[in-house]
């Protein structure tokens, strides 16, 4: 069971949390080469919210993630924080923050350019 939630959790923590769990249901099941099914695949992490919830969150699922077989790119997450005691939401802006659609890009460049690598090079069979 992964560390993920805390007791106080919200609704996206819940999600987050049964999506793991459905995640690691799939532990025992293979390819024809006899490796976890999920390997090979690449994860990222994009996260709504406070920075400090934004750093926990992201570290808790990427260890989900590569727990499971999915490989993270460098880079490969991204969060957008609004500004504090305001109540904006990220659905809510015109348009996305610079620093924001920055970090996007490189995490979706890197994790794309790491999918390539993987599809002609994948893991060796267990």
């Amino acid at each position: 069971m992964h560390p993920f939630p805390s007791p106080k959790a919200s609704s996206s923590d819940l999600l987050a949390r049964q999506v793991l769990e459905r995640l690691d249901a799939e532990l025992s099941e293979t390819d024809e080469q006899g490796r976890p099914i999920f390997f090979g695949k690449v994860g990222l992490v994009a996260v709504v919210g406070n920075e400090d919830g934004a750093h926990k969150v992201i570290a808790d699922l990427g260890q989900g993630l590569s727990d499971v077989g999915f490989t993270l790119a460098a880079q490969g997450s991204t969060y957008w924080v609004g500004q504090a005691m305001h109540t904006t939401d990220y659905q809510d802006l015109q348009q996305t923050p610079e620093v924001t659609a920055n970090a996007t890009g490189i995490a979706i460049r890197n994790a794309a350019h790491l999918a390539r690598l993987l599809k002609a090079s994948p893991y060796p069979a267990c």
